[in-house]
């Protein structure tokens, strides 16, 4: 009988738990203390910029700290990742 009811309350939690909204993409608008994603000059929320192809990057900069903030502004105090993509061949 109790390992029915363990497991009964365990089935319940995890259905409560399944329940709730959709966590949102964090962003620095909504989640203050994560880096901001540049990509090619347009900003992009992380679980859209790890769907990048890696091949299509040019080259990738990070800034951390002091120098996110001396070179780009208390905005990016928590960090700032510059990614250029590769042009287009014609």
């Amino acid at each position: 009988m109790k390992k029915t009811f363990i497991l009964a309350i365990g089935m319940m939690t995890i259905l409560v738990l399944n329940a709730q909204e959709p966590q949102q993409a964090k962003t620095p608008k909504n989640d203050p203390s994560i880096s901001t994603y540049l990509v090619d000059s347009v900003e992009m929320p992380y679980d859209q910029v790890i769907k990048i192809n890696t091949n299509l990057i040019e080259s990738m900069n990070v800034f951390k700290g002091p120098d996110a903030v001396a070179k780009f502004g208390i905005k990016y105090k928590n960090g700032l990742v510059l990614i250029k993509l590769k042009k287009a061949k014609k």
